[in-house]
């Protein structure tokens, strides 16, 4: 018998069973856990959401107990100049636009209106008693389900206790992570067992915290430059509703090349109805300017190695993310990716080995720096 085979089976045909059992163990491990998440996503979406939140306030409250500070008091600074900042620009979004919103129901309106005339008077050519057919039709459409959107807002009652609920949770998860967190860290690492052991897991747990830090700072940034990019676009065009749709925007970017299709094709549309279809162009071709120099530009400058996925697999994680979660499920699919990326390249250069009999000597921290997550000081 050669040594190609064992026991009549060709090595390619085992080599392809042995890949084909660990790809159904990991496929569900992901179909288990999307379903847990959805079972709990009124737990497990503050959390991450405070994850989140936590890798931006944690940095300037661990600088004020670097200075000194108590580390309650550096905390309770942080969170409420943060919740101030955004209570302000609440305050002073909500009424302008609130107006706009007014204005955009009678450019709507004009907007229908002059798509009328376009498509009887337009290279259509469609006659005045089908438009009228086809908009009888829909407004006989939108009466019919009536009562199927009232039940739907009725459900909103509890899907808004839901969100209140959720934020609480958030707000209160992300002081603990910042006062607390490395304290957290450290309880979780201490229960492992040995010294060694647990400074590897330091290390681990250091190289995930910069991995999620480096996502959600280099993202919320390539959303601030897209966003500036598309108000300058639609003040110089004078459309309506700049600001909110510059924090969609912004919240869109979490949603790596869905989200920026979604919030540019609402300026394009807000822009069609406001100003026409030449400025709709102009704002679709900014949008497509706008995330080719993300990127090709400031997504690999600003983002760096904190995502290393090629585009395609973030397509697919996105699709995965999207049918076991939902639009949740897209908002954390690119990190836990990331996350996972990151946590098969430290196994693979053997930072997390467990000492066995044959004395393997474990990789100790980096310049004796220990736990650097949220909550701990840090080296100066």
């Amino acid at each position: 018998m050669s040594g190609s085979d064992v026991e009549g089976v060709p090595r390619w045909l085992r080599t392809g069973a042995a890949l084909s059992w660990r790809l159904l163990v990991v496929v569900a491990a992901a179909v288990l856990l999307g379903a847990a998440f959805s079972r709990l996503r009124v737990i497990m979406v503050p959390l991450i959401a405070a994850l989140f939140l936590a890798t931006i306030l944690a940095p300037p409250a661990n600088w004020l107990h670097r200075r000194r500070w108590p580390r309650l008091l550096a905390s309770w600074t942080v969170f409420l100049v943060a919740a101030g900042l955004i209570a302000v620009f609440v305050i002073g979004v909500l009424p302008t636009a609130r107006s706009e919103f007014a204005t955009l129901g009678v450019d709507i309106q004009l907007g229908l209106q002059r798509t009328d005339t376009w498509l009887i008077k337009g290279p259509l050519h469609l006659s005045a008693k089908q438009v009228n057919s086809f908009t009888v039709g829909l407004t006989r459409t939108v009466k019919s389900n009536q009562a199927g959107l009232l039940r739907g807002a009725l459900s909103g009652v509890t899907v808004a206790a839901e969100i209140a609920a959720g934020v609480l949770l958030t707000l209160v998860l992300t002081f603990f992570m910042v006062n607390d967190g490395g304290k957290i860290f450290a309880w979780m690492v201490s229960a492992m067992g040995s010294e060694s052991r647990s400074q590897q897991l330091v290390q681990l747990g250091n190289d995930l915290w910069r991995t999620v830090t480096g996502y959600v700072r280099g993202t919320a940034f390539n959303g601030a430059v897209n966003a500036t990019a598309l108000s300058i676009t639609l003040i110089v065009l004078g459309v309506p509703l700049v600001l909110p749709i510059a924090v969609l925007t912004v919240i869109g970017s979490f949603i790596p090349l869905v989200g920026g299709i979604v919030s540019g094709l609402l300026a394009a549309l807000v822009t069609l109805v406001t100003k026409g279809p030449l400025d709709a162009l102009v704002v679709v071709g900014a949008t497509i300017l706008i995330h080719n120099m993300e990127g090709y530009l400031t997504g690999p400058l600003i983002l760096g190695r904190a995502v290393r996925l090629h585009p395609m697999a973030i397509l697919l994680v996105l699709a995965a993310g999207s049918i076991l979660g939902g639009i949740v499920g897209a908002f954390i699919a690119v990190p836990l990716a990331s996350v996972l990326v990151t946590l098969v390249s430290a196994l693979r250069r053997s930072r997390l080995v467990v000492p066995g009999p044959d004395g393997a000597r474990p990789v100790p921290p980096p310049n004796g720096t220990g736990i650097q997550m949220p909550g701990t000081a840090g080296p100066e």
